[in-house]
């Protein structure tokens, strides 16, 4: 599909969800993998329909 690499990523958690998360990590690390990429697409998604809007806000404006 495309080229990958790893990256570590260090975040702080409120300690319920950080334990949540290491529990998922343990039990399906590709779950995990899943979950961020999804989240990532989705922020990468809404910033480019963000940026569409607002240069056609600006287009418009007299």
């Amino acid at each position: 599909m495309w080229d990958t690499r790893s990256v570590e990523l260090s975040i702080d958690l409120p300690v319920a969800l950080a334990d949540t998360v290491e529990e998922v990590r343990r039990r399906d690390p590709e779950y995990l993998q899943r979950v961020i990429r999804y989240g990532m697409a989705r922020r990468a998604v809404y910033q480019a329909l963000s940026r569409q809007i607002d240069l056609r806000s600006e287009a418009e404006s007299p």
